[in-house]
């Protein structure tokens, strides 16, 4: 039974999930501009070789500007000091091959990652060395100590070092990308109280305006009712900064058509009340600005969800998605540091 309270939420959640997907398309062009995840990637690295305190030294604006402009030397590896083991290795041809020239790469498989360090170590202090040896030479107790660990009594060799290595970065990096989760979701909500005061998305004077019109609200019902999850990008959303900013703008123009933009009721009602019910306005748009921001960056999976559970309860039932739709809804992990 049609009941006009969900149809409301219906409204809202669609609105949310429209702008959430703005929001997601924003931040990866933003991302794929700034080489953010391969940013990332070298911090996870770092922390991996037991190296975090040279992290500081690759922050900093300028070299955010040398990544955009894809100018060399933009991820600081000549910062590192010469003995620095991840400068090393994250230079080594196996891993350079992996990006453009003057990038690095946003994705390393464990595997690579793992034959690079023992080539790196080989390199330095010779081959047929076993890996207790290769390992004290570094003269880095925190990395001994981890990779001896994993290693265990077993073999003592370049093989099993090279084992070691791969379930201690399959291991890091699960961790940089529950990190990249985390930095993401305040970016999302960054940009989308952004996009909620510039294009005036107001939570709270929209849940008014679709509880007060009913024919407004069932537009939007039937909207949500032909939602479906994209389907998955053909190429990796790292690589084309292009594509992201026109499915920003595409997405812009789609949430133009919904009951928002300026010039914004809450504040022509105040008109010429004076300055504290000027205030008191803003204060209310704020508040709504805040909501939206706060839906966008729960993601547009939990929209998409969320539109389907309504429409369910509403009794109208949801379309019942494919298997590649159902696995294609977009994701606010780190899929370029973790496959």
């Amino acid at each position: 039974m049609s009941s006009h309270y969900l149809d409301v939420a219906i409204g809202l959640a669609y609105t949310f999930m429209a702008t959430s997907l703005l929001c997601s398309a924003t931040r990866e062009a933003i991302a794929s501009l700034f080489q953010t995840r391969a940013k990332m990637l070298l911090d996870g690295v770092l922390t991996l070789l037991h190296e975090p305190e040279d992290k500081a030294r690759l922050r900093g604006i300028w070299p955010s500007v040398q990544r955009l402009l894809r100018l060399e030397g933009g991820f600081g590896l000549q910062k590192l000091s010469d003995k620095s083991l991840t400068a090393e290795v994250m230079q080594h041809p196996l891993i350079t091959g992996l990006a453009q020239q003057g990038r690095m790469p946003s994705y390393i498989p464990s595997a690579i990652f793992a034959r690079a360090f023992v080539s790196t170590l080989t390199t330095r202090y010779g081959k047929g060395q076993t890996a207790a040896v290769l390992l004290n030479s570094v003269g880095n107790e925190g990395l001994t100590r981890t990779l001896q660990a994993i290693m265990g009594e077993g073999e003592d060799d370049a093989a099993a070092l090279e084992n070691a290595v791969r379930i201690w970065y399959d291991t890091v990096m699960e961790r940089t990308s529950g990190w990249y989760k985390r930095r993401s979701q305040f970016v999302l909500f960054l940009i989308g109280l952004f996009y909620a005061s510039a294009m005036n998305i107001d939570a709270l004077q929209l849940s008014q305006r679709l509880w007060n019109d009913s024919a407004l609200t069932a537009q939007l019902v039937q909207k949500a009712q032909a939602v479906q999850p994209p389907a998955p990008p053909a190429v990796p959303a790292d690589t084309t900064a292009q594509s992201q900013a026109k499915q920003a703008k595409a997405q812009a123009q789609e949430l133009q058509t919904l009951p928002i933009g300026w010039p914004a009721t809450r504040f022509d009602e105040v008109s010429g009340k004076g300055a504290a019910a000027f205030m008191i306005a803003l204060v209310f748009a704020l508040m709504g600005w805040m909501a939206t921001a706060f839906a966008a960056s729960l993601g547009s999976p939990f929209w998409f969800d969320g539109i389907g559970w309504l429409l369910a309860l509403r009794g109208t039932g949801a379309k019942p998605a494919s298997e590649t739709a159902s696995s294609s809804a977009p994701t606010l992990t780190l899929p370029s540091l973790r496959s």
